[in-house]
């Protein structure tokens, strides 16, 4: 089936600087996506040549099978919530959202029910008659969601609405967001450069990289299966070991120093390996543990109280890994210097693109 939206060989650039550089990306009509990205590598700038309000050099634009490049934002049936509200401060809450279907010379009687229907969905029916200065952050952002919602799009486009807020807000707000796309049922598009924020909500993730679709997928293929050496320090793998791969009566391993490292088998031997070992499924404990086929002894450096977690780093003669911890009784007795056994399993290390191969 045709995709709901389509964005076709699209290109944007000012000046000598393209922002987004022949991108393409298709969604599925009822989607939560997210498009992640550090800054400046065209995330919000793809948003809104969706929207309307920047034009893109070439490419095309399609939605529900019709092309919208060519459409005045007004006309495009594509709501955004920005990043600062942009609320009207001498309307109130009622007026704000009712806006829109004003200007679109909605009936009266209609206008009233959409708006109610949509601050019962948002829960702020109670403020209805309050004006932006009385209400919080995170109110002020659901006004604005409420604002963009009433007008039924097809298209919710989200510009890091949460980036102004404090972090546990942020947190409430997502889900809130999350359960909103599902109550309305609109194909939603939301831009964020925080990793968290992107894999609690999407069903599936875009990760961009100088205007470019370095990745696009569920957000378990991306922790699991990084296509590209940019996803893999994306996604936060920063546990990485290389070399050449051999093969003994042991199975396959590649050497550190004087280390030797088992890997998952079934790869080649004799040429370069390289892979991730997951920071939360290193187990640290005072004694070699047992059911693991990689175990080797360190020391403690720099530990990290969080809170619910812990981080630390092992130092394995030439190999340092970093270790995320649940902050439990026996994690709490660790501190900087005890001589410790850090331990995997070779199945769970993840498979990443070697660098010297891809240039070669």
């Amino acid at each position: 089936m045709p995709s709901f939206l389509s964005i076709q060989s699209v290109t944007k650039s000012y000046g000598d600087t393209t922002v987004v550089d022949n991108l393409n990306l298709d969604v599925d009509k009822g989607e939560f996506v997210s498009i992640l990205g550090s800054s400046g590598c065209g995330k919000t700038t793809l948003l809104r040549m969706i929207a309307g309000i920047v034009e893109p050099n070439s490419g095309a634009i399609f939605l529900d099978q019709k092309q919208i490049d060519n459409v005045p934002s007004h006309r495009r049936e594509a709501a955004m919530v920005f990043q600062n509200y942009a609320l009207f401060p001498h309307m109130t809450v009622f007026e704000n959202v009712a806006f829109g279907l004003r200007r679109r010379k909605v009936a009266k009687s209609e206008i009233v029910a959409r708006v109610e229907e949509a601050l019962e969905l948002v829960e702020l029916h109670a403020a209805r008659g309050r004006y932006p200065s009385e209400l919080s952050g995170g109110q002020q952002q659901r006004v604005a969601m409420a604002r963009a919602v009433v007008l039924k799009p097809k298209l919710l486009l989200l510009d890091e609405p949460l980036s102004n807020l404090d972090a546990r807000l942020r947190k409430q707000l997502r889900l809130e967001f999350l359960k909103i796309h599902r109550a309305a049922g609109i194909t939603t598009l939301f831009v964020t450069h925080d990793l968290e924020e992107a894999f609690s909500v999407s069903d599936r993730v875009a990760i961009l990289n100088r205007g470019r679709v370095e990745q696009f997928g569920p957000p378990s293929d991306l922790f699991w299966r990084p296509k590209t050496q940019y996803v893999a320090n994306f996604i936060g793998h920063s546990n990485i070991v290389q070399g050449r791969l051999c093969r003994t009566e042991a199975g396959e391993h590649i050497e550190i120093g004087d280390r030797r490292i088992k890997v998952p088998a079934g790869l080649t031997p004799g040429g370069r390996a390289r892979f991730a070992i997951p920071s939360h499924l290193i187990t640290l404990t005072e004694e070699p543990a047992a059911g693991f086929d990689n175990s080797m002894a360190g020391v403690l450096r720099d530990v990290i109280y969080l809170g619910h977690s812990m981080q630390l780093f092992v130092h394995l003669g030439e190999l340092a890994l970093f270790c995320e911890l649940p902050a439990n009784p026996v994690a709490l007795g660790f501190k900087d210097g005890d001589h410790i056994f850090a331990s995997w399993r070779s199945n769970e290390m993840i498979p990443l693109p070697d660098e010297e191969a891809a240039r070669g």
